[in-house]
């Protein structure tokens, strides 16, 4: 295993590797290649049936359902798939001083294939490639990455500050709990797992949708449930997503299912529990009177007590 240790700011999302071209690429628009069974995408507050032709914005969430297949692809030449049971943000908005990823994977199946340079970030590990192919699967704490082609560099995020450098058919792996392992083929059981559409190249059909104005079909305003697992995340990732979603605490649902989770999202005390949130904020007003009355009354005791004090002192008779 060739595992190299070096420095890195804490709550980094963004791939430090990435050179202009993947940057350009990130700010620029994104549309869906290709749609196989189930997908969705969550735009601010609504829910629709993900489409072929769909041009895509900073924020957009596709996710997949058992056995469906997208394929999303960026200027420059990068292509996307997405495989079945994932979670995948486009160009989130990240804490302040960070520069967002291209993508950020939540969880699920992920190939991309670019000519140049390409990264994304994951809640436990960060992904950099230079003409690479790349296959990746993870859970949230345990992950597997193959590297079909090309060269990567896979920096872990869980602490450790390590980073692993990939050649062409390198196989890491993650085990929850076990540290990184990387090897020189990946295992027959990840083999087996692939989904069917990441075992050929995928195909570039972007120029076909690039005259159309595909609009997709609104499914409903999302639920809690829709969008929980974001809110479960990590918070240089999560915070900016309140106010993309605080309106659906109007909700009841929505209110009542956010307050049941709120030791996973704090900050959204205020929109999920406003009468708990406006007796706490009381309480704590009540508790900084109170305190400052206790000093100020230690301050006069103190002045008080000074004259006192100065008289039994300096030539008194005995």
């Amino acid at each position: 295993m060739r595992l190299a240790r070096i420095s890195f700011r804490s709550l980094v999302l963004c791939v430090a590797s990435l050179l202009s071209s993947s940057l350009a690429c990130a700010q620029a628009t994104s549309v869906v290649g290709i749609v196989e069974g189930g997908a969705t995408l969550i735009r601010q507050t609504t829910r629709y049936a993900l489409a072929e032709g769909v041009a895509l914005n900073d924020q957009d969430i596709i996710e997949t359902a058992p056995g469906a297949f997208a394929q999303i692809e960026l200027p420059g030449g990068v292509l996307v798939g997405v495989g079945e049971s994932t979670r995948l943000m486009l160009r989130p908005r990240v804490g302040k001083g960070l520069t967002p990823p291209p993508l950020y994977l939540l969880q699920g199946w992920l190939k991309t294939s670019t000519s140049g340079a390409f990264g994304y970030a994951s809640p436990t590990f960060e992904i950099a490639t230079q003409a690479g192919t790349i296959v990746v699967y993870t859970t949230g704490a345990q992950y597997e990455v193959f590297l079909e082609s090309g060269a990567a560099r896979l920096k872990l995020r869980d602490g450790a500050q390590t980073t692993a450098q990939l050649a062409s058919g390198d196989f890491a792996q993650k085990r929850e709990g076990a540290t990184l392992t990387v090897a020189r083929r990946a295992t027959p059981e990840f083999l087996a797992k692939v989904p069917r559409q990441f075992r050929d190249r995928l195909p570039a059909r972007g120029e076909q949708f690039a005259k159309r104005n595909v609009a997709p079909k609104a499914l409903g305003e999302v639920a809690y449930t829709d969008v929980a697992a974001w809110l479960r995340t990590e918070p240089a990732l999560r915070l900016p997503l309140l106010p993309l979603w605080r309106s659906r605490a109007a909700d009841l649902t929505f209110r009542a299912a956010a307050k049941a989770e709120l030791a996973q999202h704090p900050e959204w005390e205020p929109y999920a529990d406003p009468e708990g949130y406006a007796r706490r904020m009381a309480e704590e007003a009540e508790r900084r009177r109170a305190r400052e009355a206790a000093r100020q009354a230690a301050r006069q005791a103190a002045r008080a007590a000074a004259p006192a004090s100065g008289t039994g002192a300096g030539w008194g008779k005995p």
